[in-house]
């Protein structure tokens, strides 16, 4: 498709404005969710995606085509997320309160899901839903993408972040922008290497127990890692760039726990992405 290369969805992050709260994990975080979940794809599911994506396409080279269409589609821009306030009590039965007219992530997976069981459903149609699917699989577990604090899903909370091996430098950058380059001041990994590092540490178990639920669940999975991992130390709404709070980051940004989460919340996203297609195409 013709706006699928990373060169223009870089382009569109640069003109997006107001839409930048629905970028989640960047080319990097959603090419290792494509990989994970192709490497974990049975043969018939293989075959049908194959058929859906034509043969120069796979999984990991449409997974951001998603967010190079929002500058010209912008009524899919809600599509990637789902504001559940993390200063609230809120549960899987609240979501459809935060989701009008389906537009947002969890019904617009389903929407998608249905479009690809459709046996009267054109190539187009399917391909499209495909596209959208492995993105929108992504979205729901970067957990910004089901949380907000009025700050646009951490968009306005501004912090110093200090990169490992720099002593003494630090950026400002916004939270939802941390999480996005998989809290790096930007990401230079591999996916493809990352994709195979992190599928070593999922054990069957795990695998076994991220089968269960839906997108729903999912959702609200992604909304508690929010709620009580990432927002609880913060302060309340947003905070201005060179915010005068007075302190910088937590400290478990540097401990490495944040990206202990997200590494396993793109496991769970490519492991789920998997399940839904072999669900969908091994029958």
């Amino acid at each position: 498709m013709s706006l699928r290369p990373y060169s223009l969805v870089l382009i569109g992050v640069a003109l997006l404005g107001p839409f930048t709260h629905l970028w989640a994990w960047g080319a990097v975080g959603h090419q290792t969710v494509a990989y994970i979940a192709e490497d974990h794809l049975n043969p018939l599911s293989k075959a049908a995606v194959k058929e859906i994506l034509g043969p120069n396409e796979d999984l990991a080279s449409v997974s951001t085509w998603a967010d190079s269409i929002v500058q010209t589609r912008k009524e899919t821009a809600p599509w990637h997320y789902i504001d559940l306030n993390v200063r609230q009590d809120q549960n899987e039965f609240d979501e459809p309160d935060f989701c009008s007219h389906h537009d947002c992530v969890v019904d617009q997976i389903g929407l998608d899901l249905e479009v690809l069981t459709q046996p009267f459903a054109s190539r187009r149609e399917k391909q499209v839903a495909l596209e959208f699917l492995v993105h929108f699989v992504g979205d729901l577990h970067q957990p910004l993408h089901c949380a907000d604090d009025k700050d646009r899903g951490g968009n306005e909370k501004w912090f110093r972040f200090y990169p490992r091996g720099e002593s003494g430098r630090f950026v400002w950058m916004n939270l939802h922008s941390l999480w996005d380059d998989l809290i790096e001041e930007k990401t230079k990994e591999d996916p493809r290497v990352l994709a195979t590092q992190l599928e070593r540490d999922i054990n069957p178990r795990d695998s076994k127990e991220w089968m269960k639920g839906s997108a729903t669940d999912w959702a609200y999975e992604s909304f508690q890692v929010a709620k009580y991992k990432i927002y609880s130390e913060l302060p309340d709404g947003p905070l201005p760039e060179k915010n005068r709070w007075g302190r910088d980051l937590p400290d478990d940004y540097y401990s490495g726990e944040m990206r202990n989460i997200v590494d396993r919340q793109l496991e769970k996203a490519g492991m789920r992405l998997a399940f839904l297609l072999n669900g969908l195409f091994d029958k």
